[in-house]
């Protein structure tokens, strides 16, 4: 399988499009479907690999870079809409 979104630490619980993916499309990590796109998610953007709760740790890189403002359901988008930075 080819690989549409990257992942760069196992920690990390999002990963980037590296193109557009379409809802219902897998999201595909290291060659493997991880989950399905909940939502079309435009490249360069990040896509939630696991559901994160509410006021949950966003992790990218092995380290926390938002904290979420609302439940965030495996496939979604993550981007400023629902996230925030971590006070």
């Amino acid at each position: 399988m080819n690989n549409n979104a990257l992942k760069v630490d196992e920690k990390d619980n999002i990963a980037v499009a590296t193109g557009p993916i379409a809802m219902g499309s897998a999201v595909i990590v290291n060659g493997e479907a991880v989950c399905n796109a909940f939502e079309d998610i435009r490249a360069g953007h990040k896509v939630a690999l696991v559901a994160i709760s509410s006021g949950g740790k966003v992790v990218r890189y092995g380290e926390v870079i938002v904290q979420t403002t609302q439940n965030i359901k495996q496939g979604q988008w993550v981007h400023v809409h629902n996230t925030r930075p971590v006070l």
